[in-house]
């Protein structure tokens, strides 16, 4: 019998031992994994975290189980020190239970400076359906950022404030192009033209804020939210453009060599180069396959109409020589088609301010002693304002030419991703990833007209011609014209890349 209870004690014992280690094998991924971060009291305590707890007994706690013994078999010794903690380095606790130091506490003031390479595209339609668009732009980009905390009764604050500037260092091309016409409803008329360059700018960001410091806590993850405003410009440039000049349409003209225009109630009048026309008043081209001449044998502003008030045309006669395009008979006739045409130097300038108040969202974790993941989002409804300066243009006045300013159907967002790596106590480095998206919808605009001279008609919008058989001009001052649809839509997004350096004090 006693054989035999043995037996069972033994099995039962080696039982128990596989149990506990079944049991020991569940628990410890679990505990690896802690669900929140923190410390125990004792740690906490700057004052007992530097010295040698006695127990109930009157002896030292030490750091470990056992006491300063020699390792049986072997010529070592062990030893166990008490654990000493710096004041200053009573944190949290990693997911493995390591004992981490705060956000570079006790220091409350914070200085970043910041190296970043930005890649961008901007675009936007204006409400006659013209495109421009600057593509692939690279930006270096220079930042600095303070930031500062402070207690606010039972929260811990931080007010930070920011400024970066970048310079366009290269890549993409510029583009302007209007491939539709100004009014569906007349489809075939308007100016089908695209053009490609170069482009250079620059772009500027400021933002100041406020917020709450680790207000939330999930599974070791920080939340601190944030409110503040932005101001962010970008000043761009087109220049050295390249018009392909594919020749679909040609000008209509006299054997003199005068263009040919007309005006809404269905006149048509013959007009010398460069005398300007009235408002209102559109030139009248031709294609190229079916090539006509007005038949008017002085150059006169005398209307060019037969009794039925058709304009009188007539086909090509040899008789007229290399008049008035300078090619024979039996030549093809290409008037702006015979290869690109570059026109040097500056051609658009866009200078654009998006604006206004701001929510962000900062989620941070201590991942090691050393290394720690912040994440950070931020949206807006911002204003938006630009002006448009078009120095080619001698209809519209300079400086600017025309304003955009609205918030119809804005909206900016921000995502960032970064990786901080702390160096000592004060010094940290950064690597960051963000990007970023304007937009805003249909919005109103000034034109600012330049002042030009007109012809001045009677009740029958007929020119009245003085004694020396000239037509009377009048002057019309520069003015402001109110457009209720200057802009269809505006886009800026774009992708960063950042390394930081991070001091406190």
């Amino acid at each position: 019998m006693g054989s035999i209870y043995g037996i069972i004690r033994q099995v039962m014992g080696a039982m128990r031992i596989k149990i506990a280690i079944f049991l020991v094998c569940c628990i410890v991924p679990f505990a690896a994994f802690a669900r929140r971060e923190g410390t125990p009291i004792f740690y906490q305590n700057s004052f007992a975290a530097w010295q040698q707890m006695p127990n109930q007994h009157g002896q030292n706690v030490f750091v470990g189980s056992q006491p300063n013994r020699q390792v049986v078999g072997q010529n070592v010794q062990t030893f166990h020190m008490p654990r000493q903690v710096d004041p200053w380095q009573s944190g949290g606790m990693t997911m493995n239970g390591i004992s981490m130091p705060p956000d570079l506490n006790p220091y409350n003031l914070r200085l970043s400076a910041t190296y970043s390479r930005r890649y961008a595209d901007f675009q936007f339609k204006t409400g006659v359906n013209s495109i421009l668009d600057w593509s692939n732009m690279v930006f270096n980009e220079i930042g600095f950022r303070a930031e500062r905390d402070f207690q606010l009764r039972d929260f811990n604050m931080f007010a930070f404030g920011e400024y970066s500037r970048g310079t366009m260092s290269h890549g993409g091309l510029s583009m302007d192009y209007d491939l539709e016409p100004f009014d569906h409803n007349f489809p075939t008329f308007g100016i089908f033209t695209i053009s490609v360059g170069q482009q250079t700018g620059t772009i500027q960001n400021f933002r100041v804020g406020l917020g709450a410091r680790h207000i939330w806590d999930v599974s070791g993850w920080k939340l601190s939210p944030s409110i503040g405003y932005q101001v962010f410009r970008h000043d761009l440039q087109m220049f050295d453009h390249i018009y392909p000049n594919p020749a679909v349409y040609i000008p209509l003209m006299n054997q003199h060599g005068d263009y040919i225009f007309g005006d809404l109630n269905g006149n048509y009048f013959s007009v010398p180069p460069g005398m300007a026309v009235p408002d209102g008043f559109f030139q009248i081209c031709m294609s190229p396959e079916d090539l006509r001449l007005a038949a008017s044998d002085l150059s006169t502003w005398a209307p060019i109409l037969d009794s039925n008030g058709n304009l009188i045309t007539v086909e090509y006669n040899p008789a007229f020589g290399n008049s008035p395009w300078g090619v024979g008979p039996g030549e093809c006739v290409v008037i702006g088609g015979d290869g690109m045409i570059q026109v040097r130097g500056t051609t658009h300038i866009y200078n654009t301010a998006w604006s206004g108040l701001f929510l962000g969202l900062e989620i941070e974790k201590q991942m090691t002693f050393v290394d720690r993941l912040r994440f950070y989002a931020q949206v807006s409804l911002p204003h938006y304002r630009a002006e448009g300066i078009w120095p080619n243009r001698t209809d519209w006045q300079q400086n600017p030419s025309f304003l955009d300013e609205g918030s119809n159907g804005s909206l900016h967002y921000q995502l960032e991703m970064e990786y901080i790596h702390r160096l000592s106590d004060r010094l940290e480095l950064s690597l960051r990833a963000s990007t970023e998206y304007f937009h805003v919808g249909q919005i109103p605009g000034d034109l600012y007209v330049a002042g030009y001279n007109f012809f001045i008609t009677d009740e029958f919008r007929n020119i009245i011609i003085d004694d020396n058989g000239l037509p009377l001009m009048g002057f019309q001052p520069p003015f402001t014209e109110k457009i209720s649809e200057a802009l269809t839509y505006a886009t800026w997004q774009s992708f960063s890349l950042h390394l930081g350096v991070r001091y406190a004090f």
